[in-house]
């Protein structure tokens, strides 16, 4: 039957039935012994191993750049949300809270100023967690401000922690003067709009560095865009691209 259908003899092996593995008695007898599975299946271990080795050594190099982009994100929504409180605050007119001195309400007044405090301390949290220079640095205007201001903000009922977070309290702050608190929080040239600003300079520059920066550290202690610039290559660099890979090891 094998001579007469060769197709048969090259699936069996190269050359036809002749060349195949049952040509061999000795094969055969490895086949029957069950020496053939036993090889198969340490092979099936080696290259899982391999794989899994693999594997481990590329979540290595991935995790940090998830940690750091991760940071980031988490900077330009703190930002965001501080820019949000902020605005309630520095709105002027008639509708916003210090456009009517005889309506003051030093409770909804108290309420925007708390939202404003909880989301710029949220803030400084997370920009101490990124390792992000240029974010860092963007930072550093607003808490820079905030030492600046820090007699100005007490005499409010807010207090500037020794870890540069802010304190309110709130008897304090509802016997302050509605002039004082007003030059603080409302309008152009106010502390809560200069906060502002850097806050949306902070979330712009988290924006950007998603898309293009991010950044974390070889073994050999060099560092390494994990997402951004073109490589020179024909691809964008960084840790995902072959270059950033072959730079770790």
């Amino acid at each position: 039957m094998f001579r007469t259908n060769s197709n048969i003899g090259a699936i069996l092996g190269y050359g036809g039935y002749a060349n195949s593995i049952f040509n061999s008695y000795s094969q055969l007898s490895s086949i029957r012994s069950n020496a053939y599975s036993k090889l198969a299946k340490a092979y099936s271990r080696t290259s899982g191993n391999n794989q899994l080795q693999n594997m481990s050594a590329y979540n290595r190099l991935k995790t940090p750049a998830n940690n750091a982009q991760t940071a980031i994100r988490t900077v330009g929504n703190e930002a965001a949300e501080l820019t949000s409180s902020a605005k309630v605050l520095t709105d002027t007119g008639k509708n916003s809270l210090f456009g009517n001195k005889d309506a003051y309400d030093a409770d909804k007044t108290y309420k925007a100023v708390s939202d404003f405090v909880s989301n710029y301390n949220d803030t400084v949290t997370a920009l101490s967690k990124t390792d992000n220079a240029n974010i860092r640095t963007t930072g550093s205007s607003m808490t820079r401000m905030t030492g600046i201001m820090k007699n100005s903000l007490s005499a409010a009922g807010i207090n500037v922690g020794v870890d540069g977070k802010l304190s309110i309290d709130e008897e304090a702050f509802k016997k302050a003067d509605m002039n004082t608190v007003k030059s603080l929080f409302n309008g152009n040239g106010s502390y809560a709009q200069i906060v502002s600003s850097s806050a949306a300079r902070v979330q712009l520059s988290a924006n950007t560095q998603q898309l293009y920066g991010g950044s974390v550290y070889g073994s050999n202690g060099s560092y390494y865009n994990a997402f951004g610039g073109f490589d020179g290559y024909g691809g964008y660099g960084g840790l995902y691209s072959g270059y950033g890979f072959n730079s770790f090891f």
